[in-house]
Parts: structure tokens; C-alpha cells; sequence
């Protein structure tokens, strides 16, 4: 139980019957971070941890985590009540979100974004900033000439590469950046493009876009780390892009880490600018 400005709250486990009311504190409220659109949040709620506050009237209080292998998770949605004080409810909210995480082994959280209101309580609940976002768009500027690979052959891909996509993506990130398996499973059923790229039978590479209206966001491009060097990745990113334009995108982004200057290099020749906006990464160490 949550005591707020003398009101008392219920905090619990959410579920789907849950999801309308949920929406309603997201979509009508100010202190309101999300990674998803709320229409997805009911499906959500089967896959990631999610606890809320309510009292006798409606959901006053939302926080949603996503755990990501081996062991960390993202923290995906939460919202506060216009009239409930920010910093008690976060904490009423993650004390059993980290509890219930750490049951699944989870030893870490991640927070991705620059939410004023958010942020600036995340230190007093054990955060710190441990890396930098950047981010690079472009405006269809022309493409460069590229030397294509001799034995490269870039196709759609499909639902069989998950395993090899998932290691693929273990080699060539950290593990605070890996993406969950049901992302990418739901990544090959409704990203604009998403392609890989193979030498002989073996998977080196791929790309992944998602669309939003005349915009489109770069969501990740990787190359097996053996493979660096070759101009592969610089291929997968000229076949992105050529992709991109069949279907009207005027702007694609990407966010890369600030201090990621190989990448950076890569995006520039590109065309790609970089823009003012720079995003905090936030973690937090759970207790053993």
C-alpha cells in the first residue's frame, strides 16, 4: 500500500484486464514516459513486468519493464497521476518491479530518454548516466558510389534467421543494447525493411527500419564481427536507404553512442546529419 497527500493506493501486478485504464493515465496525463504506442500495452502485458497503483476511482500510477538477455531489462512506459507526487509513487512502483525482476535473474535496468520530469528523480531511485545517445538523420541526400562485396547477396529475411539474428546481435553489441527475441520476431513481421546479408550460407550481416508516416527510423545495422572491414555494413546501410525511398520516407534517423566514432563516420559519408539532441542512458545495479 502506497499513503500519497492522504490517499491511499493499491499497488499490484498489472494485467490485461487492465489495459484501458492504463491508457487513459497515459494518454491523459502529463508525467508520462513511453517506448510504444499505448494501443500495444494490453499485448505487453503478458510479456514484461508491470506493476500499477490504483485507488477506488481508476490506475494512478504505471510502470512497465522489459527484460532484455542475459540479464538486464528496459524500462519501457510508465505514468504518474497529474495530482500524485512523482518521486513516491516511482518508488512505491519500483520496489516490486526490481524484486519481481530479480526472480526472472535480472540484474540491471536501463532508461533510455531525456523525460524531464522522469530523470530527474532517477538518481534518487539508485540510477546513474552511464553512456550517451546521439542522434543522425537524413533527408535523401544522394547516395555514394559503393564497391559491392563480390560474394555478398542481400535478400528479405525470414523468420527461420531468428536464431542466427539473435546471436549475430549478442556478437556485435554489448549486452546493455541486445534486443529481446520478441523484438525481432515482431520486427520480421511488421518492420518497413528488414534484410540480412549472406556470404555463401553463412549470415554476416543486416538491417532493420522501422516507418512512421514519411519518416523512418534506422533501428539497428550490424555486421558479424568477423566481417568487419569488408564493406558490408556500408552495403546493408546503401540497400536500407534504396529501400527506404520506394516507400516515400522524406527523413530516416538513427541513434548511435556518442562515443561510437567508426559508426559516425560511416553515417556522415552517407550524408547523415548529426542533430542538438542527446539522450542519457540510465542504469541502475539491482542488489544480489
Amino acid at each position: 500500500m502506497l499513503l500519497s497527500n492522504s490517499r491511499t493506493f493499491n499497488i499490484r501486478p498489472a494485467n490485461r484486464t487492465d489495459a484501458r485504464a492504463i491508457r487513459r493515465l497515459l494518454d491523459e496525463n502529463w508525467a508520462v514516459h513511453t517506448r510504444i504506442l499505448s494501443t500495444y500495452i494490453q499485448d505487453k502485458l503478458d510479456e514484461y513486468v508491470a506493476f500499477l497503483a490504483e485507488d477506488r476511482i481508476s490506475v494512478r500510477g504505471f510502470l512497465m519493464l522489459e527484460p532484455q538477455p542475459p540479464d538486464s531489462s528496459l524500462l519501457v512506459a510508465t505514468a504518474v497521476h497529474d495530482n500524485i507526487k512523482v518521486l513516491s509513487m516511482l518508488e512505491a512502483l519500483f520496489s516490486p518491479a526490481e524484486s519481481a525482476l530479480q526472480a526472472q535473474n535480472i540484474k540491471s535496468i536501463m532508461q533510455i530518454g531525456e523525460a524531464p520530469w522522469l530523470t530527474r528523480e532517477l538518481p534518487k531511485l539508485g540510477f546513474v548516466i552511464k553512456d550517451h545517445i546521439i542522434t543522425f538523420e537524413w533527408y535523401r541526400s544522394p547516395l555514394p558510389q559503393i564497391r559491392p562485396h563480390p560474394r555478398l547477396q542481400i535478400r528479405s529475411a525470414r523468420l527461420d534467421d531468428l536464431p542466427t539474428l539473435l546471436e549475430l546481435d549478442r556478437l556485435a553489441f554489448g549486452p546493455m543494447w541486445h534486443k529481446p527475441k520478441t523484438a525481432f520476431r515482431e520486427a520480421l513481421s511488421r518492420a518497413v525493411s528488414f534484410a540480412v546479408g549472406v556470404i555463401g550460407h553463412e549470415l554476416v550481416a543486416y538491417e532493420w527500419c522501422d516507418q512512421f508516416g514519411d519518416r523512418a527510423h534506422l533501428t539497428r545495422l550490424a555486421t558479424h564481427p568477423d566481417y568487419e572491414g569488408m564493406g558490408i555494413g556500408t552495403q546493408i546501410l546503401h540497400y536500407a536507404l534504396q529501400t527506404l525511398t520506394q516507400f516515400n520516407v522524406k527523413v530516416v534517423s538513427l541513434n548511435t553512442q556518442k562515443n561510437n566514432l567508426r559508426s559516425q563516420e560511416l553515417y556522415q559519408r552517407f550524408g547523415f546529419r548529426r542533430t542538438p539532441e542527446e539522450i542519457g542512458v540510465y542504469w541502475k545495479e539491482l542488489a544480489t
